[in-house]
């Protein structure tokens, strides 16, 4: 038993939200505020997991989460994991060698929402594809990808808005 030291009046505590829907599908301009690699549940590959927050609009605050397998036994799989790194880099003007998920935050970006259906666990958003904030047109000097890119690899999930009102860095605006 753990003593808290103060009641909590728990029946006077409304909720801010009291559903975790998924967003309407749609375009978002989002910025990344946490990432992190973890190896898959087998050990034979490894996910970017990256935490979006949306900073505009009747849903800003509300987070985002992609699950993107970019080291992946299947092939297939690997290469449209790393289209969607490729689509996010290209976003935010990132170019070169990828080392620290860390130069990606705090730059906005689109991210193009839609619901996935699932029985199981209920209707989630997925991220189908990353865009610049102008449109799919890379950064001034980058080529224009082929295919189209419109594989995004992740999958996202969303929940209330956070506490802060602000869309910078936690910190203020010391140097990285």
């Amino acid at each position: 038993m753990a003593q808290l030291g103060e009641s909590i009046d728990v029946d006077n505590i409304v909720p801010e939200r009291g559903d975790f829907e998924p967003l309407p599908a749609g375009p978002y301009m989002v910025q990344v505020i946490d990432s992190d690699v973890v190896e898959t549940k087998a050990g034979t590959g490894l996910i970017l997991k990256l935490t979006m927050e949306v900073m505009d609009g009747p849903h800003a605050n509300r987070k985002i989460w992609a699950n993107i397998n970019f080291k992946n036994p299947n092939a297939t799989a690997q290469r449209i994991a790393q289209e969607a790194i490729k689509q996010i880099c290209d976003a935010v003007g990132f170019a070169g060698q990828l080392t620290d998920s860390e130069v990606l935050h705090y730059k906005p970006l689109r991210a193009q929402l839609t619901i996935r259906k699932d029985a199981e666990y209920g209707d989630r958003n997925e991220v189908k594809r990353y865009s610049s904030l102008n449109g799919n047109a890379p950064p001034a000097g980058k080529p224009a990808p082929s295919g189209g890119g419109q594989s995004g690899g992740g999958q996202a999930q969303q929940s209330k808005p956070s506490g802060g009102g602000g869309t910078g860095r936690p910190w203020g605006n010391r140097a990285a």
